[in-house]
C-alpha cells in the first residue's frame, strides 16, 4: 500500500518538474533530489511489502515513509494551489499558469522539501540493517498482468475430474419427486469447487430444458433475506422497469408472498449458493412452494449439517480434494494457458518446481488456480524457483500456523498479493472492503483515489 502512495508522489513531483521547471528556479535541485530519494524508497518498499508478515520492524519504517510521501504531496498541492490562486479561474482549470511565482512561495516549498528530504535520508542510512534489497528485485513490473481477485470458485473451464459429480447431481435434480422442498446439496470446504460444479449443472442444456423456471442467487455468510427474495423474483418474472421499481419498494413479507405465488404449479430450480446456517434456510424456505412435479432447490454449503437439515431425505454430494495428477494437470492449464498440450509442454526443470509447489495446495482447486495464475506470468525457471522459495520459506512463516485446511490458500493468496504491481495493491484492498457479491458502481469506484491511480497505470501500461 505504502509503495503505491510513494509511487504516486514520485509521479506528482515528476509532473511538477516537467511543467513548472521554469518557475521552481532555486528549489528545482531540491525537488529533484527529493524525487530521487523517493524513488530509492520505492525499491525498499517493494521488498518490505513482502516481509511485513515476518518482521514487525518494517511496519514503523513503512509508516514513516508513507507519511513523508503524503507530506511531499501536500507540499506539491500547496504550491500548485498558490499558483492557481494567482492565475484566477484559468489557473485553477489548467492547474499550471504562466505567471511569475512569488519568492515567498518558492522559499516555503524549499523549506518543506528540505525537511522531507532530510528525514528520508536518515531512514535510508538505516536500510542496510534491515537486509532489504535496494533494487526491488522480485517485485512485479507495471506491465505484468493482474492476478485474479480472490473468489469463491474456479471457472468452468478449469474443472478437472468433475464429470462423475456432474452426472450424479443432474440425476438427482431431474428425478421427479412430488414433495415439498426437495433439496439437492453440494458440500465441501471453501475453494473445493462447489460453485463450479453447481454452475456447470445449472448451465447444462438438459437441465435448462427440464426446468421451466430457474434462478441463481448467492447467499454468503451474511444472508440478507429481502435481497435474496428480490433477486429470485426478478429472475423468475423478468419484470418490466415499472414492475422492477414496484418490487424494490416491497417489504420482505410481501416479496415472499409474490415469489410464492409466482412459483406455484411451476417446475422450478432455485440455486442457493453458499448458504451458511440453518436459520438462513428457515427464513427462506417459506417462499418456495411445492410447485410443479419435480421442482428442486440446489444448495452449496460448507456445512454438512446445513445440507441434512434442509433435506434429511437426500444424501449430500461431498466433494473431495483433487488427486496428485489432477492437481498437476490443473496447474499446467493455468500456468501454461496458451499451450493446448498442457503438462507435455513443461520442461523437467519447470515440472520439478511445479510438482513440489502444487503439493502445497493439498488438492484444493482454488489454491491451485491462484498459484497457476501467478506462475503464468513467470517465464523462466529462475522465476519459478523464486516463487518456490517464497512459498516454502521465509516471507510466509507467519501463516504456517493457520488452520491446515486453509493454510495453502492463505499462503498462496499472500504470495499472489505480494506479487501484484504496486498500483493494484491499494485497488485490491479497497475492493476487498465491499461485502461479498456486492454490486460496485463505476462512479463510486472512480471517486476512490486508489482506483484512480490503478486505472491510470493500467491504461498507461496498455498504451505502451
Amino acid at each position: 500500500m505504502a509503495e503505491a502512495i510513494v509511487s504516486l508522489a514520485v509521479e506528482r513531483i515528476s509532473d511538477l518538474l516537467i511543467h513548472e521547471a521554469v518557475f521552481l528556479k532555486d528549489v528545482k535541485d531540491q525537488v529533484e533530489s527529493l524525487n530521487a530519494e523517493l524513488k530509492r524508497m520505492q525499491c525498499f518498499l517493494k521488498d518490505a511489502d513482502r516481509k511485513l508478515e515476518q518482521d514487525a520492524r518494517f511496519q514503523n519504517r513503512v509508516s514513516e515513509i508513507r507519511d513523508l510521501a503524503y507530506d511531499a504531496e501536500d507540499a506539491i498541492d500547496s504550491f500548485i494551489l498558490e499558483r492557481a490562486h494567482q492565475g484566477g479561474f484559468q489557473g485553477i482549470v489548467k492547474r499550471f499558469t504562466s505567471i511569475c511565482t512569488k519568492p515567498s512561495h518558492l522559499h516555503k516549498i524549499g523549506v518543506q522539501v528540505k525537511a522531507i528530504q532530510t528525514k528520508l535520508q536518515n531512514i535510508s542510512k538505516n536500510l542496510p540493517a534491515y537486509e532489504i534489497s535496494r533494487d526491488g528485485e522480485g517485485s512485479s513490473s507495471i506491465l505484468q498482468q493482474r492476478v485474479r481477485r480472490t473468489y469463491s470458485h474456479v471457472e468452468e473451464e478449469d474443472v478437472v475430474s468433475l464429470e462423475v459429480s456432474t452426472k450424479d447431481v443432474m440425476t438427482k435434480l431431474m428425478t421427479e419427486e412430488d414433495r415439498l422442498h426437495a433439496v439437492v446439496s453440494i458440500v465441501g470446504m471453501g475453494g473445493i469447487g462447489k460453485t463450479t460444479l453447481a454452475r456447470k449443472v445449472y448451465n447444462h442444456v438438459d437441465v435448462r430444458r427440464h426446468f421451466g423456471y430457474m434462478a441463481w442467487v448467492y447467499i454468503s455468510q451474511q444472508c440478507k433475506p429481502r435481497e435474496v427474495l428480490l433477486t429470485v423474483l426478478m429472475k423468475i418474472l423478468s419484470p418490466s422497469k415499472d414492475e422492477r421499481e414496484l418490487f424494490e419498494k416491497l417489504e420482505g413479507s410481501e416479496l415472499m408472498k409474490r415469489l410464492f405465488d409466482a412459483l406455484k404449479e411451476k417446475r422450478y430450480l432455485i440455486v442457493l449458493d453458499d448458504i451458511w446456517g440453518n436459520d438462513d434456510w428457515d427464513i427462506l424456505k417459506p417462499a418456495f412452494p411445492r410447485g410443479g412435479k419435480g421442482s428442486k432447490i440446489l444448495i452449496t454449503t460448507r456445512n454438512r449439517n446445513v445440507a441434512l437439515y434442509a433435506d434429511p431425505c437426500n444424501t449430500p454430494m461431498e466433494l473431495s480434494f483433487l488427486a496428485d495428477d489432477e492437481s498437476w494437470n490443473l496447474l499446467c492449464r493455468k500456468a501454461f494457458p496458451r499451450s493446448k498440450m498442457g503438462s507435455q509442454c513443461c520442461s523437467q526443470e519447470f515440472e520439478k518446481f511445479g510438482r513440489e509447489m502444487v503439493k502445497k495446495c493439498g488438492g484444493l482447486p482454488l489454491a491451485i488456480v491462484v498459484l497457476g495464475s501467478l506462475l503464468a506470468r513467470k517465464q523462466s525457471v529462475d522465476q519459478w524457483e523464486t516463487v518456490h522459495k517464497n512459498l516454502f520459506h521465509g516471507h510466509l512463516k507467519g501463516l504456517q500456523q493457520h488452520d491446515h485446511q486453509y493454510g495453502a490458500v492463505n499462503r498462496i493468496l499472500v504470495l499472489s498479493y505480494n506479487d501484484l504491481p504496486y498500483h493494484l495493491k491499494p485497488c485490491f484492498l479497497y475492493l476487498a472492503h465491499y461485502p461479498e457479491d456486492w454490486e460496485i458502481s463505476k462512479k463510486n469506484s472512480f471517486n476512490c483515489g486508489s482506483l484512480k491511480v490503478s486505472f491510470h497505470h493500467y491504461w498507461k501500461a496498455k498504451k505502451s
